[in-house]
């Protein structure tokens, strides 16, 4: 399939090392390609973003893209720019934390991402015109519903011109129907529910509660891109004090500058660190697709939160592994997770 692109995106996919579409891109591409809207409903870490991006950039038309996180809109840059490097097409961020006369000199952009909330600020100021947009697309619209972004997501789609629309998500409730038949009622469904990960293993090492020995096992268990997880902010600022001492590290958690989360973020991605050590609320839309193990330094509070962490390797077909270290105090957590994930788990 890729084979039928333009010449300029054939040789950003093999740059990128696209050898063949993952399922969800061989159903959508084609249809999205043509410009009609569709509604796609496939797991995360399946290949949705090069999805929409691939037939936006090979459309060529105005282009915006509504995420519900300022890292997903930055990742989501990120791809696009890579993909259009031999297009020449120009690719703009608008998020929070960012000073207005950065965002401003990118809305002439043609292609922004953004979260609604800041692209709903700098069309109100006046500085950007929804209605060149030919083409829009909502990645994770079921994330948007959870954090109360879909009336912003509504106003901003009914300022577009958008001839065709995407819908992006992992789960397609009927809020998200309403919204995807509000704006295009000839959309095609398409759901992916047949693309199966490798299997992530799951390993539970009981430790004591002791700081040191802890970081003493982990030190042994890093090997490959890693995501550590920590609960708390000093948690994962002692952590990487700790860590960084030995390895590579990057920090990652909620009161860092919108500046220090993208550099650290970056330094991860591009592999100039082969640790990032991470609170749950920073993690939310990263998006690295060859993250080798994740270990929970800290068990999560609830299955829900493991599920997500651990979510964050194996993706794309690729192997993943998930460490984590519990007390025995967090006997029953660990049970709880066992009989969700069903899956083989190993303990020590």
């Amino acid at each position: 399939m890729f084979d039928q692109l333009s010449d300029q995106l054939k040789r950003a996919l093999t740059e990128m090392n696209y050898r063949a579409p993952t399922k969800v891109q061989e159903l959508s591409i084609p249809v999205f390609i043509t410009g009609r809207s569709v509604i796609v409903q496939a797991k995360t870490g399946s290949g949705k973003t090069a999805s929409y991006l691939i037939p936006a950039l090979e459309r060529g038309v105005d282009t915006l893209v509504l995420t519900p996180t300022r890292e997903l809109a930055e990742q989501v840059a990120y791809e696009a720019r890579r993909l259009a490097k031999y297009k020449r097409t120009s690719v703009g961020v608008i998020i929070g934390g960012v000073g207005y006369d950065r965002q401003e000199a990118e809305v002439d952009s043609k292609f922004i991402i953004g979260t609604p909330g800041r692209i709903l600020d700098l069309w109100g100021r006046g500085s950007l015109d929804l209605s060149r947009f030919k083409l829009a697309v909502v990645d994770e619209v079921d994330r948007m519903l959870d954090m109360g972004f879909i009336e912003d997501v509504r106003m901003i789609l009914s300022k577009t011109d958008a001839e065709s629309f995407g819908f992006f998500s992992a789960t397609v409730p009927e809020e998200v129907k309403d919204l995807a038949m509000e704006f295009a009622p000839e959309a095609q469904f398409l759901k992916v529910d047949d693309y199966k990960p490798v299997e992530i293993e799951h390993i539970f090492y009981q430790v004591r509660d002791n700081w040191n020995e802890k970081i003493f096992n982990l030190l042994k268990d890093v090997n490959g891109k890693t995501i550590i997880f920590t609960n708390t902010k000093i948690r994962a600022e002692s952590l990487y004090e700790r860590v960084s001492e030995k390895l590579s590290a990057s920090l990652l958690h909620g009161d860092m500058s919108q500046g220090a989360r993208r550099r650290n973020l970056m330094n991860f991605r591009k592999g100039n660190s082969e640790v990032l050590i991470s609170t749950d609320l920073a993690a939310r839309g990263i998006d690295v697709i060859d993250v080798d193990k994740v270990i929970n330094f800290d068990m999560p509070r609830d299955v829900e939160t493991y599920i997500h962490r651990v979510g964050r390797t194996g993706r794309m077909g690729r192997k993943g592994t998930a460490i984590s270290y519990y007390t025995r105090r967090e006997q029953e957590m660990v049970s709880r997770i066992r009989a969700i994930i069903q899956t083989k788990v190993i303990s020590s």
